[in-house]
């Protein structure tokens, strides 16, 4: 009992737990102080190097997912061990507890090998427009992390999928598109009629909107709107639907269909020809 009541054994068990604690204190202190720097110098570090401002950001946001998975797990075990725990044992059977839990996590393990793949093979990066598993998802790359993927729609809905979910991704950012237009008018329309329009059109957008289509080194539109041909000719309804292609900039395909239908619109209509 005398023990218990002895004030200089609380004031030295007091100093010791105030001690550790401020050690942890530390310890967290560093790590969040390091989380900060470390944007920092990622980034300045891509800065060096000739990587594409899409790939510079993919890199970037696995470095910044590993670099804090790893800085966790580092102030976690130094935390443990400051209040006395032998670190020793948990880091040595860290393979066996892995191999454990490595057979009951066998999803987590195809999401990294899935992600390592995608970012090794830059299947897409941050900033492109894709279209996962058949158009299940469809919208822009907002984060590429080794265990998931960040998608946000049109909509500005922000779809996560685990990497090991996606199958089949359609990349919609690789430089070039073709901007594929139908146009359906009736049967008994002339043909002649249809590429003389198509050849207005071609001649007005190149002319008004140059930036919408990819050119080659002497700045000419490589693949100008032109007539593809006859696609499609419906007899139950007397429909013919014809075809127009071109070749756009990638970060002009949407755009470019659009102007597209609304001036080949513009134009049949204007000729006195009727859209079926």
């Amino acid at each position: 009992m005398t023990e218990w009541m002895n004030s200089d054994l609380w004031w030295n068990r007091l100093n010791i737990i105030g001690s550790k604690a401020a050690v942890i204190v530390i310890i967290l202190g560093i790590t969040w102080l390091i989380l900060k720097i470390r944007r920092t110098v990622i980034r300045r570090a891509f800065t060096l190097t000739r990587l594409d401002e899409k790939q510079r950001a993919t890199l970037e946001s696995l470095l910044m997912s590993l670099t804090r998975y790893i800085l966790y797990i580092v102030a976690g075990l130094m935390c443990i061990g400051n209040i006395g725990v032998n670190i020793g044992p948990i880091i040595a059977s860290a393979g066996v507890v892995g191999l454990a839990v490595g057979f009951g996590a066998q999803t987590l393990v195809k999401d990294l090998i899935t992600g390592f793949f995608i970012i090794f093979e830059d299947q897409f990066s941050v900033g492109d427009y894709v279209s996962i598993n058949g158009g299940q998802i469809n919208g822009t790359v907002t984060s590429v992390g080794l265990r998931a993927t960040k998608i946000r729609t049109w909509a500005q809905h922000v779809v996560v999928i685990q990497n090991s979910e996606i199958k089949i991704s359609q990349n919609f950012n690789r430089e070039r598109m073709r901007a594929i237009v139908n146009v359906s008018v009736p049967f008994d329309t002339d043909p002649s009629a249809i590429e003389e329009a198509v050849q207005a059109v071609s001649e007005r957008l190149t002319e008004s909107m140059p930036y919408l289509f990819l050119r080659d080194g002497h700045d000419q539109p490589v693949e100008p709107p032109q007539l593809y041909g006859l696609a499609d000719i419906a007899d139950n309804s007397l429909v013919a639907k014809y075809t127009i292609t071109c070749l756009v900039k990638d970060v002009h395909y949407w755009r470019a269909g659009r102007e597209l239908r609304k001036a080949l619109a513009e134009e049949l209509m204007g000729r006195g020809v009727a859209l079926a």
